[in-house]
């Protein structure tokens, strides 16, 4: 049986649905159906998997599709797509896919998508030259189908790639990228349907198409997903529900109020406070994830508007802020200061530079004569703190009061997301901003990201060094050890000498769910957020 995708609709957007009826696509389905409610903060970005950045995206995506590999409860690799793996020399990989694993319109899965899907991803990084190289149609069409995804910067240089049959990919990448594989467990790498892709009946940029354990009945913008049981996922016997229902509830009073009342049976949650939110109702069970991603301090040095572009006050600020306090006052305990090399992957690589080492009186006494150095008494500076989570309000309090010691002035601008986002990483008009950053699944791959050229989305405001980003190429060809440890505390040195991104603390996830209406399976640490993966486990007590 095949799926077709058609339009129902525009509104805000392009409204997608299954023509077939989910009952029709569910084995046994005059049986009682089974669902669950979830309730989320916001809607994806936009329909294509392989360019959102935001975590609303990720963790939909996470539903439909699937990557070649996926993460365990200790960050360390587990078979996904790809049913095994093998590292033939420092360069060379091989894949082999499951089976049994089918596209949700009944049509397996082959290495051809594995290597269109990568070839996707890739894009320039792979053929700098694009069309112009090709040679033929066929090439010249895989090139055309190519994008600038921000993730081809994680997988490293593909050399090339090749199918010696169609359960089996072998990679050879331009040089050693230790990170390769941790960079295919992300649901940025994940793997689409090329054969749909390539004859149009599949549009990524319209439509969710996967092998994942759910597919798309209906969708309406910024307000709801209905997913349904896919009949020919490769777990036999799961999804263990037969109708993912999710709503789209960006406001996280109105989140806590539908869990009570029953309208969603699960949802997350970034304030700390949501354990004393819901206290005295046994229904809720609350679940502290830790996570590898961290709250971060983006600094502007490149404007000629702001004190900071003067590193001695950007080292000042990163000096006198109080992570411990951020930690205690605004996240209750839950959180912990955090490095650029998060402490979620128990490497020692920041712990030893003065922001982190120095008692904090001696580290007020530093900042204090830096500021003295730049021959003022004391300078002003703003400090956005976008509405999209309200921590960041709270956080932007504690480091108002932390920097005016040391002669640092805060004004705090509280704006919409919209205006944050244009300010920051479009018009770069800003001094500072709060947001966070994800760890994902191995230290090289979060600080790759201070690296401009590589990361891209900072360009307007973080200064590029030289020595730093020649540091940066080479630890991520280094295997995991002790001389990458060393590589990496060089790196967090040389980091925390430019203070332009200040890691603060770690974030974690507060996963609220109904224990009277479903059970859940979590892991106590996430590295992409993968807070759902367990989603085909969930099963509904109704």
């Amino acid at each position: 049986m095949t799926t077709s995708w058609m339009a129902r609709g525009r509104r805000a957007g392009v409204v997608v649905a299954m023509a077939a009826a989910a009952a029709l696509l569910v084995p046994g389905a005059a049986q009682a159906q089974k669902s669950l409610s979830w309730g989320t903060g916001g809607d994806v970005d936009t329909m294509d998997v392989h360019i959102a950045g935001t975590v609303a995206s990720w963790v939909m995506y996470q539903m439909v599709y699937e990557t070649l590999l996926t993460t365990d409860k200790d960050l360390a690799l587990r078979p996904g797509l790809a049913e095994s793996w093998k590292q033939n020399s420092p360069t060379s990989y091989t894949l082999t896919l499951r089976k049994d694993a089918k596209w949700s319109n009944g049509r397996p899965v082959v290495a051809a998508d594995v290597i269109g899907s990568l070839e996707r991803i890739a894009g320039a990084e792979m053929n700098p030259a694009g069309v112009a190289a090709a040679k033929t149609d066929e090439e010249k069409k895989r090139a055309s189908n190519r994008i600038a995804s921000y993730w081809s910067r994680q997988l490293g240089v593909i050399k090339s790639m090749t199918a010696p049959d169609e359960r089996t990919v072998q990679v050879e990448l331009e040089k050693p990228h230790t990170a390769f594989l941790a960079a295919l467990a992300h649901i940025t790498a994940a793997i689409i349907p090329m054969k749909e892709f390539r004859d149009g009946s599949y549009d990524p940029t319209k439509q969710l198409l996967g092998s994942g354990p759910f597919m798309v009945a209906a969708y309406k913008p910024k307000e709801s997903w209905t997913l349904v049981r896919n009949p020919y996922y490769w777990r036999k016997g799961y999804p263990m529900v037969d109708t993912l229902n999710v709503l789209i509830i960006p406001d996280e009073a109105a989140r806590v109020a539908a869990l009570r009342d029953g309208r969603i049976d699960y949802s997350s949650f970034a304030n700390p406070d949501i354990g004393r939110l819901v206290a005295g109702d046994n229904r809720l069970t609350v679940t502290a994830q830790n996570t590898t991603n961290y709250f971060r301090m983006d600094i502007n040095a490149l404007s000629d508007k702001s004190a900071f572009k003067d590193k001695r006050v950007r080292q000042a600020a990163s000096l006198a802020i109080d992570r411990d306090a951020l930690a205690n006052i605004v996240f209750a305990g839950a959180a912990r200061p955090d490095y650029p090399v998060p402490g979620a992957f128990g490497k020692a690589a920041c712990k030893d530079v003065d922001t982190y080492k120095l008692p904090r009186a001696e580290r007020l006494e530093k900042a204090r004569k830096l500021i003295a150095a730049t021959g003022k008494a004391s300078v002003d500076v703003e400090l956005i703190a976008s509405s999209g989570d309200p921590i960041y309000a709270r956080m932007a309090q504690v480091i108002q009061q932390n920097l005016k010691p040391v002669g640092i002035n805060v004004q705090i601008l509280q704006m919409p997301v919209a205006e944050y986002l244009n300010r920051v990483f479009t018009k770069g008009e800003f001094d500072a901003a709060l947001s966070w950053l994800a760890g994902y699944s191995d230290p090289t791959m979060v600080i790759a990201w201070w690296n401009p050229k590589v990361a891209v989305w900072n360009t307007g405001f973080h200064e590029y060094v030289p020595a730093l980003a020649d540091a940066l190429e080479k630890v991520r060809g280094a295997a995991d050890g002790p001389a990458r440890d060393a590589q990496l505390a060089e790196i967090c040195r040389m980091i925390d000498d430019g203070s332009n991104i200040l890691a603060l603390v770690s974030k974690v996830d507060f996963i609220v769910h109904r224990n009277d209406t479903m059970d859940i399976r979590l892991d106590p640490v996430s590295g992409s957020s993968s807070t759902y993966q367990y989603v085909a486990e969930f099963t509904s007590k109704r």
